[in-house]
């Protein structure tokens, strides 16, 4: 199978200020050189240097979020030789100013239309972080559902929704019956897209986040989600490769990696024909 399209998706956590970690990023970024990719929590004046003079070939659009000027974007990247369109979905900020779009990039090839659904959702398990992560969940489903119209036959569209997912579960203070954590609550997501025909893509490895911190466990907060009908390269018989401090041999190299690039992994993957 060829490769049709390949994507990554990165929260660099608070992505601005020294210019030699910003530096570094981007130079990760450019070897695994995708052809589409987002980055979150992003500050444009920071990174425009180095995005622009090392990654050449790319083209770039910010999110903005007007009622908050000091608030951190969602950046994307597609290779330019790549036909493609960039909206700001303003459904994902659930009806709050303060919190951020999703970023959805549709490019073209070989005469078909795949749509990636970047997202920084909601984080904290408080019953209001998690009240509105389900109804960003639910807009999320409810684009499938729109997209999926625009054919007539059988077929479905070609949509992967990627990103900082935040899936940490809810608690509920006083309350410890309706408390979930974070695997309960991406079972549900799971559910909830299995019913748009989407399906999670196997990871390299389960957990993304970690502050390198000895009273903090390790978390799986960023996600992809595919069309079922899609299919992905294999990294070590998963679908997607989890680039960063997971893959480090010890935890001495793990907090290393977190403190040059990010408490985030990136996650990387290949649309295959």
């Amino acid at each position: 199978m060829g490769k049709i399209v390949s994507f990554a998706s990165w929260n660099v956590e608070h992505f601005s200020g020294k210019q030699s970690r910003v530096d570094r990023v981007v130079q990760l970024l450019d070897e695994l050189n995708p052809d589409v990719f987002a980055l979150y929590e992003v500050k444009s004046g920071t990174v425009y240097d180095a995005l622009m003079d090392r990654m050449p070939n790319h083209a770039f659009t910010i999110t903005e979020n007007t009622t908050n000027p000091l608030a951190t974007e969602t950046l994307i990247g597609v290779r330019r030789s790549i036909q493609h369109f960039v909206t700001q979905r303003e459904e994902f900020k659930s009806k709050v100013p303060s919190l951020r779009p999703g970023a959805l990039a549709t490019v073209r090839k070989g005469g078909q239309d795949y749509c990636f659904l970047f997202l920084h959702l909601k984080s904290f398990p408080d019953p209001r972080a998690w009240g509105l992560r389900d109804n960003m969940f639910k807009h999320a489903a409810s684009l499938k559902r729109a997209l999926d119209k625009r054919f007539s036959n059988d077929k479905k569209a070609n949509l992967l929704i990627l990103g900082d997912l935040n899936t940490m579960g809810l608690n509920a203070p006083y309350n410890n019956i309706s408390d979930i954590d974070g695997p309960a609550e991406l079972g549900f997501l799971e559910r909830r897209m299995r019913a748009v025909d989407m399906r999670l893509l196997n990871k390299t490895h389960d957990a993304s986040w970690w502050n390198g911190k000895d009273n903090w466990d390790p978390s799986a907060l960023d996600h992809v989600f595919a069309s079922e009908h899609l299919n992905f390269r294999a990294f070590d018989g998963a679908e997607v490769k989890v680039v960063g401090w997971p893959a480090e041999s010890t935890p001495a190299k793990q907090r290393n990696w977190i403190d040059r690039f990010s408490d985030h992994a990136l996650l990387f993957g290949e649309l295959r024909e």
